[in-house]
């Protein structure tokens, strides 16, 4: 009964796979939803904003702040949440960092999902790779990401509504091992 989705990257096509992967569960009966953000360092903004935006019904999803004024912008969900409100877990831990964050981040701040695990990494700042005439580059920070709580993810990341530790280095996601998945499907359950 619980739906089950491994999301390891934000590239071109994670909110095509995420949203057939649903279209699937919602054919078998699933009652709650899984997303694993576990380890997953990030990627396209576009995409975060989309993934988003499937659970969320209306509201800010995310923001970045420059030091000009003019550059700031913000992104907001389109009506119609694809779970039609069903009980929503996104697990994560100091792996998860970038658009990871502000997809958890932002479902939490809408109260429209549960967050299990660590401490997410804290990379919330937007890049610019400017190249140089010597074949080199420079990556210079331009804006920082933020929360429709208004809180910046950079440096401090997204903190879980339940604090679950792995037990050692040795455990293997999805696996007899990982306590957070476990924890999730106890809570689902219970």
């Amino acid at each position: 009964n619980i739906g089950y989705i491994r999301l390891t990257s934000f590239n071109e096509n994670s909110s095509d796979q995420v949203k057939d992967k649903i279209n699937i569960f919602k054919k078998k009966n699933i009652e709650y939803y899984i997303l694993d953000l576990r380890n997953n360092p990030g990627g396209l903004l576009s995409q975060a904003i989309k993934i988003s935006d499937f659970f969320l019904d209306k509201g800010e999803i995310v923001s970045t702040k420059s030091r000009k004024s003019s550059e700031n912008r913000k992104w907001f969900a389109k009506e119609g949440d694809i779970l039609n409100g069903d009980t929503f877990i996104v697990l994560i831990n100091y792996g998860s960092a970038s658009a990871s964050e502000i997809v958890a981040g932002s479902l939490k701040d809408h109260k429209r999902a549960i967050l299990i695990g660590e401490r997410t990494y804290g990379k919330g700042s937007v890049q610019s790779i400017i190249p140089l005439r010597n074949q080199g580059a420079i990556r210079l920070t331009v804006s920082k990401y933020y929360l429709p709580s208004g809180q910046s993810i950079s440096d401090v990341g997204v903190a879980p509504d339940f604090i679950v530790e792995e037990s050692s280095d040795a455990f293997r996601i999805n696996t007899e091992t990982d306590n957070q998945l476990k924890f999730a499907i106890k809570l689902l359950n219970g």
